[in-house]
């Protein structure tokens, strides 16, 4: 699939939407054009019918590197001209809203492949995602502190919901390079899977994901999503809500007669618009 750079690349396979990080030369580190493009394919993925599973991986053996150092080291800046700050902090919001925010509220399963290295925010983009795959020579690092840096795209609050206001302060003050088993082991990650053995398992997952109902899917992420800001009533009420209508969906019907004979539950073709409204 064309994104309109080189910066990006993009496969879309059994409903899984492949978007790779392209800039393997600087550790897959952002540029301007990787971040629209990226931002343009998640509002594309969030539309399209028949992209059900969103991967996020990098190019190289490497996932990113968050911001590019040669142009930090310039005093130079991806979003706008070193001596216009206000059009710097207008664009990279915009950008950071249109893509990691964008990934943590599209309705449809995230997925990072994360091989080599994490760093700021790269990490940031990673811990946006759903899920987190790593490789075991992953490395996960916030990288902030040692650059006299706070945090951007999201990794802050990522970390915080992650593993506590505790923890997360202390991988921003120290920056310690993670393995992927201590990452797991904070929570960081879904899993650590041996090197050679990434691509396949997080395929394999992704396909297990696309075979789920889109709808109860979507229903899943807003209840997780609405836990963080309301009591166990109102989240409970809301479950109802949603339960309720999807036991009227063919998906779930279908689901039902399958396993009621002993087959494996078929993949809808399309989503189903089951008349569900956010509540």
């Amino acid at each position: 699939m064309a994104t309109g750079t080189g910066h990006l690349l993009a496969e879309r396979a059994g409903g899984v939407l492949t978007l790779t990080l392209n800039r393997p030369r600087v550790r897959n580190a952002f540029s301007r054009e990787m971040l629209e493009a990226l931002a343009a394919m998640l509002d594309f993925a969030a539309a399209a019918d028949d992209v059900r599973v969103v991967v996020l991986a990098g190019a190289g053996g490497t996932f990113c590197a968050g911001g590019d150092l040669t142009m930090l080291a310039a005093g130079e800046s991806i979003f706008g001209p070193a001596d216009a700050p206000a059009v710097r902090l207008a664009s990279q919001k915009a950008l950071q809203r249109a893509t990691v925010v964008r990934l943590r509220e599209i309705g449809k399963p995230s997925i990072a492949l994360i091989e080599g290295a994490a760093v700021g925010a790269g990490l940031g983009l990673a811990l946006a995602c759903d899920l987190r795959y790593a490789g075991t020579s992953a490395t996960l690092c916030t990288g902030f502190g040692r650059l006299g840096l706070a945090g951007d795209f999201g990794c802050t609050w990522s970390l915080n919901r992650l593993v506590g206001a505790s923890r997360a302060l202390e991988l921003l003050y120290l920056s310690p390079s993670l393995t992927a088993a201590r990452a797991q082991d904070l929570g960081l990650i879904t899993e650590a899977v041996p090197d050679d053995r990434l691509s396949e398992h997080t395929a394999a997952l992704a396909a297990r994901l696309a075979a789920v109902s889109p709808d109860a899917v979507q229903a899943m992420k807003r209840h997780v999503a609405r836990a963080h800001t309301h009591d166990l009533a109102a989240c409970a009420d809301a479950e109802a809500d949603w339960h309720v209508r999807l036991l009227e969906s063919g998906a779930h019907r279908d689901a039902v007669r399958a396993l009621a004979h002993g087959r494996a539950v078929r993949s809808p073709s399309t989503t189903e618009n089951s008349g569900a409204k956010e509540s």
